[in-house]
């Protein structure tokens, strides 16, 4: 009786470790994919309205191995929003739209501090709008084209990786890099026959997305700035909007660890 009771005792134990979030974590590698035990991490708050009345955060972090794939260290980066997932504003759902959430991450100068959910004090104020302007003339131009997409801000920003916008406020060639992961969070459908499509919020054991960065040290990774790209575009199918102002683009920069909060603006 007493060996059976130790035996339960055992697998109670295990079955707690993996139920727990600190058990959790510990059985989260560093090769899988659908979760990411961060090593660093930062979360920020912004405001994505009318959509959503409430501030969204925008989670990043970043795990290391030392050895990678034997050949050099190697990072794993993710990223994921949280919100409450019933408050979206149906009284603005008056087309269909999708919303996506993208982040580039490579050297940057500045710090995240400031206006534009921090960006400002990454490029200034005038390259804020410079990126903005030129995310929302790269998606009105895709709608306008008649080229088939389903994900509008991912395919502009294809577009932009290839053929870099001018943005003469902008030092730095901000969209000359490899990837811009991009995760779809929201399906709005006009007439509401149904919901819009929700993505549950986002958790470092359910983050949106993950990637492997081969060579990369966490100083180095720490050291990098990131930077989110929101955006409400158009559906396929949809009509173009009178002019690019009326798509939704929203940035915000972090670094993981990140030491102060930024100041809560939406900027130009």
């Amino acid at each position: 009786m007493m060996a059976i009771r130790l035996i339960f005792q055992r697998h109670l134990g295990l079955l707690l470790l993996l139920l727990l979030p600190g058990g959790w974590a510990q059985m989260c590698s560093f090769w899988e994919t659908a979760c990411i035990d961060p090593l660093a991490q930062t979360a920020v708050p912004l405001d994505f309205s009318p959509l959503f009345p409430d501030p969204v955060t925008f989670y990043y972090g970043f795990d290391e191995l030392s050895t990678g794939k034997g050949r050099g260290p190697m990072t794993k980066a993710g990223f994921w929003l949280r919100y409450r997932n019933e408050g979206i504003n149906m009284a603005v759902v008056t087309s269909n739209r999708t919303s996506e959430v993208a982040l580039r991450i490579g050297n940057l100068t500045g710090t995240p501090s400031g206006n534009t959910n921090g960006c400002d004090g990454v490029w200034g104020r005038s390259c804020s709008g410079d990126v903005k302007s030129a995310l929302r003339h790269a998606i009105f131009n895709l709608i306008s084209s008649g080229e088939v997409y389903s994900k509008p801000l991912e395919a502009a920003l294809n577009h932009m990786m290839h053929d870099h916008p001018r943005m003469p406020n902008c030092g730095a060639p901000i969209f000359d890099v490899a990837s811009i992961p991009v995760s779809t969070f929201v399906k709005e459908r006009y007439p509401a026959s149904q919901p819009p499509q929700v993505k549950p919020a986002g958790s470092w054991w359910h983050p949106w997305k993950v990637w492997y960065i081969d060579g990369m040290t966490s100083d180095q990774q720490a050291s990098q700035i990131a930077v989110g790209i929101i955006a409400r575009s158009p559906a396929y199918g949809s009509p173009p909007p009178a002019s690019p102002d009326d798509i939704q683009i929203e940035l915000v920069c972090l670094q993981a660890p990140q030491g102060s909060p930024v100041t809560f603006s939406k900027g130009p």
